[in-house]
């Protein structure tokens, strides 16, 4: 019955989308559909009267089978309602004689109807009445904006972690050591193997570490430049900027690797690790044969360096390693399990003493279902979560029981439990995630565009919120239902920046998607890598999504011309030119591909401009790409995503996109050279839809009067470089323009003039994100930057007073980057300065000779400190060596080794300090030792001396 149950709660979600469609269509489409408005709303009106029987069905306890067909004949019905008004637009928009597609019309409308009275009579046959429940936004529970812990719990594992703790130290032989952890999925292998990584007397023992995901669709080239990029490389070979924040090192770098070979990259890996003391831990190994290509470019390195694999199969873990047992976490204990399960559905004070030990009863008896397997536990721990009486726990349980003892796959089976359990609104967008590949980091910002664009996201009646907005709280719910992993968190260190789904969780998605004809997913499935990339792709599917993973094809007889999204990972030029001059996209609502590594220029063909239903353009990994004139056509587009691409031309027609919300550009962007002249007549057609806008420059890509004359009151994240302070002052001065929605900015000045008054600024009462990358000549500047900012850089800002008094007054500021941003010789941080700061970078302050705290607690709550190419600093503030929330301290191209030497005692369980210190440190032992045995041959030789003088 659950299985029905979930069938038809996604098969209301789809009716709920095709029936926000027919109402954004009668919008946006109006002038196509004037002749057949009244029978397109009756169309509507039906489906919303098949999302009551829908309801009916939930209660529907007998005769599966046949509510299961029923049901799937509703969700084809929706479809072909969908396909039939969407296929009319198209060609009602190519033709000049509508008679003959008007007629065609109503007849495809006749034949509809007639097959939802035929629904509609089959009912009876199941005696499902129609009753009346209230709606579904009244049934949705408030919205919460909680996430699960950054950290993992860690449960029964304490064995484990002092073997594998021991084995990394421990130094036998000159070999390079192999330590495998084997176990099924969810057994907690990654679990351990990064408790203990992040070990701080492990991270002080070796030279440098490097952790990368490996997983069943690797790419070799990308595993060994994420390698590279950990371990550092030659900074002689390559150019390097000292102040630079992680994100952005790693991002430098690895545009610096992409031109490179695969051999080259495994030649410099090799040079890098050859003489030092590392640790490399690959998780989710899964052949023989991904362990020799990888392995082979791991030279032997200093005697004790380690290599850590997780893996699923033991054949694997003993072919890497005959000599030594691999390590294999436990299953839970019960009383382990019930601790686990405990922690993460079962706050005590909700039930109360009365119903606890009930509770604890039901709850042990469910978790014992799980065989002490932790992933399982969490996901059940996720769905009692949001169970708030004993009656739902008692109905959770009786749905594990029938689960877990009719059906021999228990992970399985929890995974679809927690899956059925969901809303109807979420369980499309859970899906969706495994179009994705495994192992994926996934942006939210572009998770959550593509949600919108694929028209997963209801909007909302009942409340003024906008679809990203829900869109954000869906993903929220999902994540606290512990159906999605946290990878990173954004500037704020409470919003989520990447996410990801657990490959079970990610295998679960890609079968029942392929169960409920949601979308297909052309992957890799044979062991040989040869064999799959040649066979994967030899099946036919008339799935309106599909997604296609690296080192797969997509053949044109699976092109069809009711799909309305595709996803393609590792496209070729050619493959993209001829999919875009298919005659069968015309649906096509989202296309998102990612180009072969190679690929210098892209011409995007003009046929482009005929998928007229297009929302969603995304193209990246390309040297440059060129649009075609016929982009302006695209009257759906939404999102425009060419941003990770080197170079971008734009035709003036971009400037017609009526319902564009996001356009993302690389900063190398330009204009068309036939259509420049034209760009001073264009005006943004509604700017008022605009929500991002970057990067664009200030001048010749959107000329003046496009900004300054245009009403962009729900912009929300802009990035604007400009030629001069006078571009600058036009821009803040703008009387359409308004900054009361405005979330991030930021404004660069590619000369060296100076930014003029930042009053404006002061009126962005919701800036959380500000970038400033200029000099900031007026002192009195920093005073009106936004007491609502939580990221703030200054960048060459060539500041000749301390900015500190200022800064530290912002009341929630989080994150503090100055790169060369101050000439002075002194910085003074007050007392109660910086309440909520948690990350400081000093890059570049070449001239501060001194930084000192006044008396009173500045910075209670820093976590973060990275001081860089501060050639004249001598000593830090004593003060930062008592705030105990100091966790990361990374100190480079600053001569403050002995204070650094004097504070190990005080933050080494706190700070774990970066690769610099830890070697000027391990060399001052090195002399330490050395003059220790040299005072001590003295010795020696000074008693043989005189013993012989006497003698």
């Amino acid at each position: 019955m659950a299985e029905i149950l979930a069938l038809s709660r996604f098969t209301e979600a789809i009716l709920s989308h095709v029936v926000q469609r027919i109402s954004d269509l009668l919008i946006h489409e109006i002038s196509s559909l004037i002749s057949v408005k009244d029978d397109v709303e009756n169309l509507q009106s039906e489906l919303r009267w098949m999302q009551c029987f829908l309801k009916s069905a939930y209660s529907m306890q007998e005769q599966d089978h046949q509510v299961r067909n029923l049901v799937a004949e509703v969700r084809n019905v929706a479809c072909d309602i969908e396909d039939v008004i969407e296929i009319f637009i198209v060609k009602v928009d190519d033709s000049y004689f509508k008679a003959r597609h008007l007629r065609n019309l109503r007849k495809e409308i006749e034949i509809i109807n007639a097959r939802i009275q035929s629904i509609f009579a089959s009912r009876q046959n199941f005696a499902i009445e129609f009753v009346d429940q209230p709606g579904v936004l009244e049934r949705q529970r408030s919205f919460r904006r909680t996430y699960p812990d950054d950290e993992d719990d860690v449960i029964g594992l304490d064995h484990s972690m002092v073997i594998l703790k021991t084995r990394l130290l421990e130094e036998k032989d000159d070999r390079l050591r192999v330590v495998p952890i084997v176990g099924m999925g969810g057994l907690g292998k990654t679990t351990l193997a990064k408790k203990v990584y992040n070990d701080s007397d492990v991270k002080k023992h070796f030279h440098c570490c490097a952790w990368v995901f490996i997983s069943q669709q690797y790419v070799l080239r990308d595993v060994l430049s994420e390698i590279l990029i950990q371990v550092g490389f030659s900074q002689s070979q390559y150019a390097r900027n000292d102040s630079e924040d992680l994100l952005e090192e790693r991002k430098r770098k690895r545009e610096i690797l992409n031109p490179l070979e695969e051999d080259d990259l495994v030649e410099s890996i090799k040079d890098e690790l050859q003489k030092k003391l590392y640790l490399v831990v690959l998780d989710d190994i899964w052949r023989r044969d991904d362990w020799d290509n990888v392995r082979k470019v791991f030279p032997r390195g200093v005697r004790g360096s380690k290599i850590v694999f997780t893996t699923r199969s033991k054949q694997v873990a003993l072919y890497a390693n005959p000599h030594d047992c691999a390590i294999e976490p436990p299953f839970l204990t019960p009383k382990g399990s019930w601790e686990l399960l405990e922690r993460k559905a079962c706050p005590r004070d909700l039930f109360g003493e009365f119903h606890w030990s009930q509770i604890e009863r039901m709850g042990k008896e469910m978790v014992n279902k799980c065989g002490g397997l932790p992933l399982a536990i969490v996901v059940l721990g996720g769905l009692l979560r949001t169970k708030r009486s004993y009656d739902e726990w008692q109905n959770v349980q009786k749905d594990v029981n029938s689960y877990l003892n009719n059906h021999n796959h228990g992970v399985e089976d929890m995974l679809a439990l927690s899956y059925h359990d969901l809303p109807y609104y979420l369980k499309p967008c859970f899906l969706y995630l495994g179009n994705f590949p495994e192992d994926s980091e996934i942006p939210r910002e572009e998770l959550i565009q593509l949600w919108i664009a694929e028209g997963l996201i209801t909007e909302l009646t009942t409340r003024r919120w906008t679809m990203e907005e829900i869109a954000e709280q869906y993903l929220g719910e999902l994540i606290d239902r512990c159906m999605i992993q946290i990878v990173k968190r954004d500037y704020t260190g409470i919003g989520v920046k990447t996410c990801r789904v657990h490959h079970l969780l990610r295998d679960f998605c890609v079968s029942k998607a392929r169960e409920d004809n949601f979308f297909e997913v052309i992957q890799q499935q044979e062991e040989n890598i040869a064999a799959a990339s040649s066979s994967s792709s030899t099946y036919q599917t008339h799935s309106r999504r599909i997604a296609v993973h690296p080192c797969c094809c997509l053949e044109r007889r699976q092109i069809h011309p009711h799909l309305r999204s595709l996803m393609y990972f590792d496209v070729s030029l050619s493959s993209f030119q001829d999919i875009i001059r298919s005659r069968k996209l015309k649906l096509l609502r989202v296309l998102e591909f990612r180009f072969s590594r190679g690929t210098r220029k892209c011409k995007v063909p003009s046929e482009i401009g005929d998928l007229i239903h297009l929302r969603y353009l995304g193209l990246r990994n390309v040297g440059r790409v060129k649009l075609p004139s016929s982009i302006g056509n695209l009257r759906s587009l939404s999102t425009l995503n060419l941003r990770h691409n080197d170079e971008v031309v734009l035709p003036v027609e971009v400037l017609r996109l009526e319902r564009l919300k996001h356009l993302l550009l690389p900063f190398n962007t330009s204009c068309s050279p036939h259509s420049s002249s034209y760009w001073a007549t264009y005006m943004l057609s509604k700017p008022t839809q605009l929500q991002t806008l970057k990067y664009i420059r200030f001048g010749p890509l959107l000329l003046r009067n496009k900004i300054t004359q245009s009403d962009l009151k729900n912009l929300r994240n802009l990035g604007v470089q400009f030629t001069s302070g006078e571009d600058v002052r036009l821009f803040l001065a703008s009387p359409n323009f308004r900054f009361s929605m405005l979330r991030s900015l930021n404004m660069s000045i590619l000369s060296a003039s100076s930014f003029p008054n930042l009053q404006p600024l002061s009126e962005c009462v919701m800036l959380s994100k500000l970038f400033l990358d200029g000099k900031i000549s007026d002192s009195q500047n920093l005073k009106f930057l936004p007491t609502s900012l939580t990221k703030l850089i200054l960048r060459d800002s060539d500041i000749s007073y301390d900015p500190m008094p200022v800064l530290e007054k912002l009341p929630t500021l989080r994150f503090l980057r100055l790169h060369n941003s101050y000439n002075g010789s002194e910085m003074v941080c007050g007392a109660q300065g910086f309440p909520r700061l948690e990350t400081l970078q000093l890059f570049s302050l070449r001239n501060v000779r001194k930084w000192r705290f006044e008396l009173g607690t500045a910075m209670p709550n820093l976590k973060r400190l990275c001081i860089k190419n501060m050639p004249e600093l001598r000593i830090i503030p004593e003060e930062l060596r008592y705030i105990t929330t100091l966790k990361e301290l990374m100190i480079c191209d600053v001569l403050l080794c002995s204070q650094v030497l004097s504070w190990e005692s005080h933050v080494e369980s706190a700070i774990s300090a970066t690769r610099e210190i830890r070697e000027a440190t391990r060399e001052i032992r090195e002399w330490k030792k050395l003059a220790c045995s040299i005072g001590v041959l003295f010795l020696v030789y000074s008693i043989i001396y005189s013993i012989f003088v006497r003698n």
